[in-house]
């Protein structure tokens, strides 16, 4: 609350992220350009809000091409308003979107790269026709990185 940040539950959704800030705004200055450590927090958590979404989304939503669609309607909109702030505001929080996805990509592409060395090593190291639980495994996760993999490509 300190922050601006809040969440209200409402009845139609499960959760809404509401940013209040101080009624003293009496001049042309907006949170994100606000000195204090107030609004120095208030960005910070901004920012970091939009990082965490993209990480709890990261398995199922993020995939879903309306969550994502949605937003980045709602910035591009923001970003082409006459309002200094709202142009400021999303593209900043566009440019952490952005990283949020990117970093998320890079996280899978390891993984997926990690599950095919695992695999190939696991593979060598079983003999001709015995087949192992750990190889059963590996594939199966191989399978399921490949498949998350295939879904970020959309």
């Amino acid at each position: 609350q300190e922050t601006g940040l809040q969440y209200k539950k409402f009845m139609a959704y499960p959760w809404i992220l509401t940013v209040t800030w101080p009624v003293d705004m009496d001049n042309e200055d907006y949170p994100l350009i606000r000195t204090g450590p107030y609004w120095k927090k208030f960005k910070a958590n901004f920012c970091e809000f939009i990082a965490v979404l993209v990480q709890q989304c990261q398995c199922s939503i993020l995939y879903d091409n309306y969550l994502m669609d949605t937003i980045i309607s709602l910035l591009t909109g923001l970003a082409d308003s006459m309002v200094r702030a709202f142009r400021h505001t999303s593209t900043l929080a566009a440019m952490k979107l952005l990283t949020a996805v990117v970093s998320v990509h890079l996280n899978l592409d390891v993984n997926k790269h990690n599950a095919q060395r695992l695999y190939e090593v696991e593979k060598k190291r079983i003999s001709g026709k015995r087949t192992s639980y750990r190889l059963d495994q590996l594939e199966r996760k191989r399978k399921e990185v490949r498949e998350v993999s295939c879904m970020g490509d959309l």
